[in-house]
């Protein structure tokens, strides 16, 4: 978000750094039985169904060969974007130039029975909903002798089912109206503690590691949406008041302290705290179910913003309840050099947020103005950080100099030959 103060981010940053306490147990537990053994250096990739589609998916894997890509993950469950980001036509893509996302799509085939009321949306278009893309990729990869993920991303509900059939799964704001697009136009998310809402994210897992046997669950959800009470966040519905006292905040004292003066410090410290807390235990479940599932599986979590307070997340709170992360950063997609001083920091201070011994997989920009030398300095710094892989946003908008420019870093970096 560009426009949160200073004053206020660093009010909340302090919030959740503080987090780091309030676990330690949980962590140490995660910790110890964490996996210490070296593996091969993972590099990710993500893909999109109108790519395989377009493409052809063994196209798109010798593509992402040329990058020393050995791990691919389906963006399973999209929120709604024009792509390619930042404008442009894509530049290996024999069928369209361009595509909007749909809203909360689903682009494999759900098993049924998983599901409860909230099922998973498939596409509109027959041509992307009558193949499971992530049965597809996973059968081609695996012959690669690659890992196979699947993303939950922003939106995992689409807005027209929100304001409609599933209209009661909405937060509700300060004055029990429901929040939509409040900060963010067309994200409506559930709230994370309606029952419903838990049932149907435990299905998503269920579905895909154990019924699609993903290696990884990558998580890129917009629990919250980012405003504050005062710009119409919530969350305040029956289920937040009934959850509140498992976290010790009485969040109807929290809301008729707010609605008599939005700026008090006291109720907005409790209305974050709640926050918090509800986001890391849908962690909790989320990532109790895919190890009770499978041992090895990987629950992934997206570092998508230095501005994670305002989304519900605090990273030392959440630790102990994902295997890895992925620190998103583009900054190579500006085509600036002197930005590039900015990388290590932000990687930096993901590791000081999630421990030394948290796995991290940051990102490189392979898109918009990229440029190879920039790219191979971005790979350079990953590596330098003592990172277990590196992640590429994204192959759709990558042209294939940018995608050879990744393996020359790290050719150079002595990660893959």
């Amino acid at each position: 978000m560009n426009n949160i103060s200073r004053r206020r981010f660093v009010t909340l940053f302090s919030a959740a750094a503080a987090g780091a306490a309030l676990a330690p147990r949980a962590f140490a537990a995660r910790a110890e039985t964490s996996s210490k053994k070296p593996g091969r250096f993972e590099v990710s990739a993500s893909l999109y169904a109108w790519d395989l589609h377009d493409e052809g998916v063994e196209r798109v894997l010798d593509n992402l060969e040329l990058a020393a890509v050995n791990s691919v993950y389906l963006l399973g469950i999209m929120h709604p974007e024009a792509r390619p980001v930042g404008g442009g036509t894509f530049p290996h893509n024999p069928v369209r130039k361009t595509w909007v996302a749909e809203d909360a799509r689903c682009y494999w085939h759900p098993t049924a029975r998983r599901y409860g009321r909230v099922k998973p949306r498939l596409s509109d278009h027959t041509w992307l909903n009558d193949t499971d893309w992530l049965t597809t990729l996973s059968d081609a990869a695996r012959k690669r002798g690659m890992k196979v993920g699947v993303e939950f991303s922003h939106a995992l509900i689409d807005r027209e089912r929100m304001a409609g059939e599933l209209a009661d799964l909405s937060q509700l704001d300060l004055h029990g109206k429901p929040v939509a697009g409040a900060a963010i136009k067309w994200l409506q998310a559930p709230c994370p503690n309606h029952p419903e809402t838990i049932e149907y994210l435990l299905a998503l897992v269920t579905d895909t590691v154990a019924d699609h046997g993903v290696d990884y669950v990558q998580s890129c959800m917009m629990t919250f949406d980012p405003a504050t009470p005062e710009r119409g966040g919530g969350c305040f519905c029956q289920h937040c008041r009934k959850a509140a006292p498992d976290f010790g905040v009485d969040l109807e004292k929290v809301q008729a302290a707010l609605l008599a003066d939005v700026h008090d410090s006291a109720a907005l410290a409790s209305w974050n705290e709640f926050r918090y807390a509800s986001v890391a235990r849908l962690y909790q479940k989320l990532h109790s179910r895919m190890h009770e599932l499978r041992a090895t599986s990987d629950l992934r979590y997206n570092l998508h913003s230095h501005s994670y307070a305002y989304y519900g997340v605090n990273p030392p709170r959440l630790r102990p309840f994902f295997d890895s992360a992925r620190v998103l950063d583009y900054t190579e997609q500006n085509g600036d050099p002197a930005l590039m001083a900015k990388k290590r920091p932000w990687l930096d201070e993901a590791r000081q947020l999630l421990g030394p011994d948290m796995p991290l997989l940051p990102s490189v920009g392979v898109r918009m103005k990229a440029t190879p030398e920039l790219v191979r300095q971005g790979v350079k710094i990953v590596t330098d950080s003592g990172a277990v892989g590196i992640t590429l946003g994204h192959y759709d908008g990558a042209s294939l100099e940018l995608l050879r420019a990744v393996r020359e870093g790290l050719v150079t970096a002595g990660v893959v030959s």
